[in-house]
């Protein structure tokens, strides 16, 4: 219990810290690739951590904010789905099947906090920069963090992992075999759908010769992930070099038609 107890305050203090993402600039740090892996050594495993982290990243990849439509809470969901399929020793198909339904639950509070509490913390910030009190307005920025974004994921990783953890064992104890092999195949099609929506947003008529070159690569040539990756780094990097060229090539004929006149 004392172990649980302990366990749960360093991953409410590692949800606190990760999300100062948002505070110092995207670093990345609040994604399950990385959170992963600080949720395995709290929890005594590293392996398993990383390899999780790694599966979460893929089916949450394609899990960014777009205008008003945000995607469920995958610091909370990929924090306590690593940390409960851990400690649970389930895997990364159990890992799976719990991020999401947590990630949306927290959604929802986070909504809450953002419609109701941080226009009231924006409204301050307004008036003191209005009034020149810029070190007041700073500080209400890093206020607003604080107290929507950091302090309640704290809580509630910290709640939800002290409090379920000891119950997850004896549910899971009871769950028919049928049913866990159907949660290891919607854990192997999660990371696909991941890739479906980010494909979803970037896939182009323009690009998607590129999209079929890799895939052509992978499976009929065998060529392995890292080799594509240094054959597409080359294209890229020449079709940037020609597309500079051009640009330049434009820009000095631009110049000598206006030294013309």
């Amino acid at each position: 219990m004392q172990d649980s107890l302990l366990q749960a305050i360093l991953l409410g203090l590692l949800t606190a810290l990760i999300v100062a993402d948002w505070l110092t600039g995207t670093n990345n740090i609040s994604r399950p690739l990385i959170s992963s892996v600080f949720v395995g050594i709290i929890m005594g495993d590293l392996q398993t951590g990383i390899i999780m982290g790694a599966t979460l990243e893929l089916a949450f990849i394609g899990a960014i904010t777009i205008g008003a439509s945000r995607p469920p809470d995958l610091v909370s969901g990929g924090i306590l789905g690593t940390a409960f399929a851990i400690a649970t020793g389930k895997g990364a198909e159990f890992a799976l099947t719990l991020a999401f339904p947590i990630a949306a639950l927290f959604l929802i509070v986070d909504n809450l906090l953002t419609l109701l509490v941080l226009p009231m913390v924006a409204r301050k910030a307004d008036k003191y920069a209005t009034d020149g009190e810029i070190k007041k307005a700073a500080n209400m920025h890093i206020f607003g963090w604080l107290v929507v974004k950091s302090l309640p994921r704290a809580i509630f990783v910290t709640l939800a992992f002290y409090l379920g953890s000891p119950f997850m064992e004896k549910i899971l104890n009871q769950i028919p075999a049928f049913i866990q092999t159907g949660i290891s195949i919607a854990a192997g099609i999660m990371p696909a759908l991941g890739f479906a929506i980010l494909l979803q947003m970037i896939l182009k008529k323009e690009v998607v010769v590129f999209f079929i070159m890799g895939f052509a690569l992978y499976s009929y040539l065998h060529v392995p992930v890292l080799g594509i990756s240094i054959f597409a780094a080359c294209i890229a990097f020449i079709l940037v070099d020609i597309s500079s060229q051009i640009d330049k090539k434009t820009v000095t004929q631009g110049g000598d038609v206006d030294d013309d006149f």
